[in-house]
């Protein structure tokens, strides 16, 4: 059988820049580096399947899958919380099991995934700068020693030219994040500001006894300050409030 070639790195790096500007977030991003991926490594008798784990503080955050049978692959890892793939991306080392039926590394997970017809594995770390976040790329097979050495090193190659594209993927994500929690903080300050005001004028108090009224009320009726800030400025006629972001 002929193994399918690696494109130049050059080429690679363009594959992954597109998909990068082509898609609306990290999740597409990846669902479409996935499907990328298993295209790369398959050939037209030999399908592999392609899943990619994203970790955030230890816990699996997004993953990503070429297909159905990839999404399922890795949901039988994720059932015994550790496996090949999960190893790979928590201790950021290679992990390649050539024959599940003959390889007794996690003996659990190897019986429930040989019984789904998988037979090789080869899951290889993403090189990502911030140690708060790992990723993984898990190439499965329904063939016993599907990933020779030539199959190893070439996965190695294709993770390290579609690194950076992972690596800026997370950065807009955890931007995005930090925009958004922002937003939401501003937009609460908004309308509890608003009711501050509300009740100063109606009880001809101060500020610090204004806000230790909204703080009384949400932790009687234990709900967020936000909530009954908004319920203060709705009952006085307001309606809901919006933050003007210019």
């Amino acid at each position: 059988m002929e193994e399918p070639q690696l494109a130049e790195p050059s080429t690679v790096l363009s594959d992954i820049q597109d998909l990068l500007l082509g898609t609306p977030d990290v999740e597409a991003f990846l669902e479409e580096l996935a499907r990328h991926s298993a295209s790369i490594f398959s050939s037209p008798d030999h399908e592999v399947y392609c899943g990619i784990t994203l970790m955030r503080h230890r816990t699996a955050g997004t993953v990503a899958s070429s297909s159905e049978r990839a999404r399922q692959l890795d949901e039988v890892q994720y059932a015994f919380a550790d496996g090949p793939c999960l190893h790979a991306c928590r201790e950021g080392t290679q992990v390649h099991i050539p024959d599940f039926e003959k390889d007794d590394t996690w003996p659990e997970y190897n019986e429930a995934i040989t019984d789904h017809g998988l037979r090789s594995v080869l899951a290889v770390p993403f090189p990502l700068p911030d140690d708060t976040a790992m990723a993984g790329l898990n190439l499965y097979s329904d063939r016993p020693n599907a990933f020779d050495q030539a199959a190893v090193q070439r996965a190695n190659d294709y993770v390290g030219q579609a690194a950076k594209g992972l690596q800026l993927a997370i950065l807009i994500a955890q931007h995005s994040q930090t925009a958004a929690n922002l937003r939401a903080a501003m937009e609460s300050r908004t309308v509890i500001d608003i009711a501050t005001g509300i009740i100063i004028a109606q009880n001809r108090c101060t500020q610090e006894e204004a806000m230790e009224l909204i703080k009384k009320a949400s932790s009687n009726r234990n709900v967020k300050l936000r909530v009954v800030a908004q319920a203060i400025v709705e009952s006085a006629g307001g309606g809901p409030v919006q933050t003007v972001f210019k």
